[in-house]
């Protein structure tokens, strides 16, 4: 029996295949803890949290997610968590934001499907919705508020416009409760309603009252809600529009009064930092390439991006205007009805086909060009290895997952736990957990030598994690390199002694006397000698006739490399300098491509002004060996010495 495919049938299958691969990424992103303690491990708990009817601060914040985000979406989802969590665990909130994208495109598709009977157009805008840029760089943000609720938006103009008006001012007030955002995007959404349907006066009379209602909660949301909730330590602190005003009011009243200087914001770069220059440029064109083309002949639909791109590139965070994380959600959830709505109003079927064809090649094409860092202008901006499916990398973990969730299941469920970034997310949904290397009275420690609490430099990071490591009142219960498990021992039965967790292998050190020799220190190589010569100064030795100098033209110094590498648990590099900035020198190793450890930190300085500046990390211990190599940089403008390099090599004590 020979099955046939139908045109019926099409659409099915596109939201089954790009359903599949959506959940795949999300999935498999945690399943490699590659999820982050923010966002995804302040949802889990928020979500945890809510189910138990409580309201408690969140791991990385000073407040409780309200305080966050006036957002009751989590909230919506509490009963899903004594439904399915017992299966999906720390997963569900993942299938609960993949499957709200599929209920956006199959709105998207039946509001085209109002408009036309065209296959192509149908068709079309489920593949145009799942191939933008966006939706793929929002991979990096694991799960968010702004994915979800912008979700909210075709359904509610659908229900909109086939006239089901209860049903649409239900979705409106779930809309407007799921993020502080969304009322002034109703707004907007509504003038375009009122211009498309003018020539019906109760579907206008709709629209103003829409427009009113989104008006006085948008209001009341920051002038009573947000300052009722808010605390003398604790205030919101996501309106961050410095260049309009302090305030939604002062930023309407700016732009009322200066209208062009209000406009030229959103096209330049408004902070003094040249490192952004182009990122709204480059937004723009993404997304003008990606079919916003066609709406140039719709100019009506491009008012319902004005507020959701204001809040992109008005912002003062410079990493929300371009085309990273989920800073595109809304365009890209919008894009595909505002296209293709156009396009159902041209009245030649072939020009409509056509532009369907390009602009999903279009789309695809800017997408792939723009998963390559090397393609961003921001590169550091863009997290390939969340983002990027198709590539190999995608597909390998940091560590032994299987073992690791093995330690995970050895954290009883009510047990209080501080646990560092990636392992977090897994075990947030529970009354008492802290973000490593803040413990407070944890039962257990839970986390990777490679990773860091962002909040804290990678110093602190490091000396917390060897404290515990060595602290007599803790045992190492379970380990799996990098993963460390930790109980807290019975206070009674306290030691004394503290455990001895490094012992040194060897020392090498280098004063820079001697690099016209071939005998001397063993630290350099004689080609490193040689290459480090040219930085050689008597200008300010710290001992000896010699330092190195480097200047803002000769930022970088040479590049030295580490031999015997395997037998080596963990390395510590030193070196003293003289600078007149603050932090001005930079200690960076590297392990292979794939590892990266750096340090501006000092920890002591003698009375004639030199600091000690010092790394300190774990050896990585991965499949392919590489090659382990540190370097040193003049972050300043001034020029900076540095003398007396000292490299300690070590092994984990017996």
């Amino acid at each position: 029996m020979q099955m046939k495919i139908r045109n019926n049938h099409i659409p099915y299958l596109v939201l089954a295949l790009f359903g599949i691969l959506f959940l795949s990424i999300g999935i498999l992103n945690h399943y490699f803890f590659r999820t982050f303690t923010h966002d995804y491990g302040n949802y889990n708990f928020a979500f945890w949290d809510y189910s138990h009817f409580r309201l408690s601060p969140i791991p990385t914040f000073r407040g409780n997610f309200l305080q966050d985000h006036f957002s009751f979406t989590l909230m919506y989802f509490a009963p899903t968590y004594w439904l399915f969590n017992w299966l999906t665990g720390s997963y569900t909130l993942i299938i609960i934001q993949c499957s709200f994208i599929l209920i956006g495109a199959w709105y998207t598709y039946k509001l085209i499907k109002l408009k036309t009977n065209n296959i192509w157009l149908n068709t079309g805008v489920l593949i145009y919705y799942f191939v933008l840029l966006g939706r793929y760089t929002a991979f990096s943000s694991d799960v968010n508020l702004a994915i979800i609720s912008s979700c909210f938006i075709p359904i509610f103009i659908y229900y909109f416009e086939i006239r089901k008006y209860l049903v649409s001012l239900v979705i409106l007030i779930l809309s407007l409760l799921s993020r502080e955002n969304i009322p002034l995007w109703f707004i907007f959404i509504f003038i375009v309603l009122a211009i498309e349907h003018r020539k019906e006066s109760k579907v206008v009379l709709y629209c103003l009252a829409g427009i009113a209602i989104s008006t006085v909660y948008f209001i009341l949301l920051f002038k009573v809600f947000i300052p009722a909730i808010e605390t003398p330590g604790v205030k919101y602190a996501l309106f961050n529009y410095s260049a309009l005003g302090s305030s939604p009011g002062e930023a309407l009243l700016f732009s009322i009064k200066n209208p062009l200087e209000a406009f030229k914001l959103f096209f330049i770069n408004h902070l003094d930092n040249p490192a952004y220059d182009g990122v709204k440029t480059e937004f723009y064109w993404v997304y003008l390439i990606s079919g916003g083309f066609v709406l140039l002949t719709r100019p009506q639909y491009l008012i319902w991006f004005i507020p959701i791109v204001a809040q992109k590139v008005l912002n003062d965070l410079p990493s929300r205007w371009g085309i990273a994380t989920y800073y595109s959600i809304e365009v890209v959830t919008l894009l595909p009805l505002a296209v293709f709505l156009a396009l159902s109003s041209f009245k030649s079927k072939t020009i409509q086909n056509i532009l369907v064809v390009m602009v999903c090649l279009l789309s695809v094409t800017t997408t792939i060009y723009k998963l390559d860092k090397k393609n961003n202008q921001v590169p550091r901006l863009l997290n390939t290895a969340k983002v990027k499916f198709y590539d190999k990398q995608f597909f390998i973990p940091p560590f032994d997952v299987k073992e690791v969730n093995r330690l995970l299941k050895k954290i009883p469920p009510k047990a209080k736990v501080s646990a560092s970034n990636v392992l977090l997310p897994h075990i947030a949904q529970r009354q008492h957990i802290y973000f490593f290397p803040v413990v407070k009275d944890a039962e257990y420690l839970i986390f990777s030598v490679f990773d860091n609490n962002y909040l804290y430099p990678h110093s602190l990071n490091e000396e917390k994690r060897n404290e515990y490591l060595s602290d007599p009142n803790w045992d190492i219960i379970a380990k799996e390199f990098p993963v460390f498990l930790l109980k807290r021992k019975d206070l009674s039965n306290r030691p004394f002694k503290k455990k001895n967790l490094f012992a040194t292998i060897d020392s090498l050190s280098c004063s820079f006397e001697g690099l016209n020799s071939t005998e001397g220190d063993t630290l350099l190589s004689m080609k490193e000698k040689t290459e480090t010569k040219k930085y050689l100064s008597e200008e300010k030795p710290l001992s000896g006739l010699h330092s190195i100098k480097l200047t803002n033209k000769n930022k970088y110094s040479t590049r030295i490399y580490i031999d015997d590498i395997n037998r080596i648990n963990y390395l510590e590099i030193s070196a003293w300098y003289y600078g007149s900035e603050e932090k001005q020198l930079n200690i960076v190793a590297d392990y292979g491509k794939e590892v990266r450890f750096h340090s501006n930190v000092c920890d002591s300085i003698n009375p004639a002004g030199w600091k000690r500046l010092i790394l300190k990390f774990w050896v990585p211990k991965t499949q392919n060996k590489s090659d382990c190599s540190f370097y040193f940089v003049n972050s300043g403008t001034q020029p900076v010495y540095y003398d007396d390099l000292l490299v300690t090599k070590k092994e984990v004590g017996k």
